[in-house]
């Protein structure tokens, strides 16, 4: 059984914000690689778990020609056929 939580929290913990931050920025990182490659729009997703990103990835919706490939589905079909069983993990999408 695959559990996925996404993570939409505000925090006022100074360790914890600058952790988010540093995942936000790699999001944010692979946002603009998507719109230097022409995949898609400018998003980004990464998974992470146990503070490590496991995936990153980028809108692919213009070359998979795939209206459902958006930075968020994407990093979980990733994170899905590499990391199989996987219990939780927290999604971090740039928008």
């Amino acid at each position: 059984m695959v559990v996925i939580m996404v993570s939409f929290r505000v925090i006022v913990q100074p360790v914890v914000q600058d952790r988010d931050y540093k995942f936000l920025t790699a999001a944010v990182e692979e946002a603009y690689k998507g719109v230097e490659c022409g995949d898609g729009g400018p998003f980004g997703a990464v998974v992470v778990r146990n503070d490590e990103v496991l995936v990153s990835c980028h809108n692919m919706v213009l070359t998979n020609t795939d209206p459902t490939a958006h930075a968020e589905v994407t990093a979980i079909r990733e994170v899905r056929q590499r990391i199989y069983p996987l219990v939780t993990f927290t999604l971090l999408v740039c928008i």
